[in-house]
């Protein structure tokens, strides 16, 4: 397991790659199964790096690129980012690659660098994906596999990248942990050979029960299903549960014995006379057991611990660690109760929550105030009410259908929810939008760049270097507000910026125009002096959004939010405010700890060697 850290400086618009890491070489043996690698990258405000993944060993050459790669990326503090992921290919690949990614990069021809597109960009809390060049019919792997690869896809792979994206946050800095499995296959690297045949299974042998007499001829033994291999939830059952599954397999197993009997007349079944009968019955007698037993089964819950904050927890497993939810956060936190170690992080972690929790308050306070200041928004603001949701001892889960039962049953609406962070906001819109079909989130960061680009487009046109702040007047916002407009595309809501010469919806320039570093890097300074702007076209875009039948669910500060119309308002609370500060360092610890488990790790014992990692870094 290798680790590696990004500081704040490394952060640009178009930030140097990272070095690859090293591979565990012992003489000139390559490495087999699994290597996992977690880094751990800081994403100030408004800014953006990237992470290169190299896909091959510089000491081995071709023979040791990988097989396959898993990654796994989570926001600490259930904040989220925009993410891409693409693989970099090399040479006459390249050109194909691209070709069929989508994207090529690189001004030099064929010779130059492709990207072939991964992921799209998304904007999230967690991400999760796989990337097996032998499997992407993309890259040739596959169905499309042709004889110009030479039958080894991955040969053309020369690195993936990670494309993290903290434009639209004009406040909130972030901190990302992205843990990567790099898989190879065990043997010898490959050969450029293409693969052999698969040999096809040969007919059971026949078997033969025979009497003194020969009468007795069982023929074929009957494919019979075969109990699986006893993994780690099993290691993990209590001993009346791993009962109760053995003998669910067991009726199954005579199942599939008890459809092979001898039909009722046949020679057999006359050979097999008294004894074949009593076999038979207690078949019967002995499924009637098993079938008891099975439905026993049903009634055991599938949650079968019970923690300290009173919800209930799964057990700790490497399959659960690799989700990283707000189930792993129990577990975790379940596992590490009482340990002094970890009580000592949970203080430290909820200790900066509030620090940073309080700093960024301040900082909306003030952007209220200039918008209030400047008549943007109204000074005499009666502040609402929130219904307070405790969700201590509550899962995700049962806080989103807590809310959702106070919602309309049928049509839109606009739901605000607030509360410190840790508490759960964003697991809790992750849910409802899992609950409703009809459900949308908003964001403003795109109105950020909308006016942005607009105060990009006006610097130009004045003849300015470059941008200009002081071309930030509250004359010229208001103006560009008024060149932004939400409107339905066809049943599809987009915002129009209208103005400067300019006539496009958003979502045609998402990825060309917005993207300009013009734009990109001043996203900051325009986000400082609009807040109010923006907080005022939301208001507006949200409530068309909900007329038209969309359940707009919207999570943030209350500073800004308080001037959203909506009388559907919840404020997630926590009675025992030291449970945030465990959650949090829960999440950190577990992101540590899944690469270790994935590669063989026992879950516990991984988790507790990742509480003494992560506690100590912090020191």
């Amino acid at each position: 397991v290798t680790e590696r850290s990004a500081s704040p400086s490394g952060c640009v618009p178009s930030p140097p790659s990272s070095p690859a890491p090293p591979l565990l070489v012992e003489g000139a043996a390559l490495w087999q199964g699994a290597m996992a690698e977690r880094v751990r990258l800081s994403l100030p405000s408004g800014q953006r790096t990237s992470h290169r993944l190299a896909w091959g060993d510089l000491q081995l050459g071709s023979a040791g690129n990988l097989g396959s790669l898993e990654w796994s990326v989570v926001v600490l503090d259930e904040l989220t980012i925009d993410l891409e992921v693409s693989v970099q290919l090399s040479g006459q690949a390249a050109a194909g690659g691209a070709a069929a990614g989508g994207a090529a990069g690189g001004e030099g021809g064929a010779d130059a660098p492709g990207l072939v597109l991964l992921q799209e960009v998304a904007r999230g809390r967690t991400f999760r994906g796989t990337f097996d060049p032998a499997e992407d019919a993309r890259l040739g792997g596959g169905d499309g596999m042709s004889a110009e690869n030479d039958g080894v896809a991955g040969s053309r792979v020369e690195a993936v990248i990670f494309d993290f994206n903290n434009a639209f946050s004009w406040w909130t800095d972030k901190e990302v942990e992205l843990v990567c499995l790099r898989v190879r296959p065990g043997g010898p690297p490959a050969s450029m050979v293409p693969p052999l045949r698969l040999l096809q299974p040969l007919a059971p042998l026949p078997r033969s029960i025979c009497s003194a007499r020969g009468a007795f001829e069982c023929g074929v033994a009957p494919g019979l299903a075969t109990l699986p291999p006893r993994g780690a939830w099993e290691a993990s059952l209590s001993d009346r549960e791993e009962v109760l599954r053995f003998a669910s397999s067991v009726d199954e197993w005579l199942a599939a014995a008890e459809a092979r009997r001898p039909a009722e007349g046949s020679a057999a079944a006359v050979a097999g006379g008294a004894l074949l009968q009593e076999v038979l019955e207690r078949v019967v007698a002995l499924r009637g057991l098993c079938k008891e037993a099975s439905a026993k089964v049903a009634e055991v819950p599938a949650r079968t611990a019970v923690g300290q904050n009173g919800s209930n927890l799964l057990p700790l497993t490497a399959e659960l660690l690799a989700a990283q939810d707000d189930r792993t956060s129990g577990a975790v936190i379940d596992c590490l109760s009482g340990d002094p170690l970890f009580d000592e992080l949970a203080r430290r972690e909820l200790s900066d929550i509030v620090a940073r929790d309080t700093e960024d308050g301040e900082k909306l306070a003030e952007g209220v105030a200039q918008a209030v200041e400047k008549g943007v928004l109204p000074a005499d603001l009666v502040p609402p009410t929130y219904e307070q949701i405790d969700v201590m001892g509550k899962t995700a889960d049962q806080v989103a259908q807590e809310i959702i039962a106070a919602l309309p049953k049928q049509g839109g609406c606009v739901l605000i929810l607030v509360g410190l962070s840790g508490t759960g906001k964003g697991t809790t819109v992750d849910k409802m939008k899992q609950k409703l079909p009809n459900a949308a989130t908003w964001s403003n960061g795109n109105c950020f760049r909308a006016l942005t680009l607009l105060a990009a487009t006006y610097c130009a046109q004045q003849g300015h270097e470059g941008f200009d702040a002081a071309c930030l007047t509250p004359e010229n916002l208001a103006d560009w507000a008024d060149m932004l407009e939400f409107v339905s595309f066809d049943g599809t809501f987009d915002i129009r910026i209208r103005g400067l010469g300019l006539d496009v919806r958003l979502s045609e320039v998402a990825n060309t125009l917005l993207k300009e570093p013009r734009v990109s890097k001043n996203i900051p300074a325009v986000a400082k002096e609009t807040q109010g702007e923006v907080v005022k076209f939301a208001g507006e875009a949200v409530r068309k959004m909900g007329e038209a039948g969309t359940v707009v669910l919207l999570e943030g500060r209350e500073q800004t939010l308080n001037f959203i119309p909506s009388p559907y308002r919840f404020c997630l609370t926590m009675s025992d405010t030291t449970v945030i500060g465990a959650r949090r360092a829960a999440q950190r610890i577990a992101a540590a700890a899944a690469p270790r488990a994935a590669a063989g790790e026992d879950a516990a014992a991984a988790v507790r060697a990742a509480l003494a990692e992560v506690a100590g870094a912090g020191r």
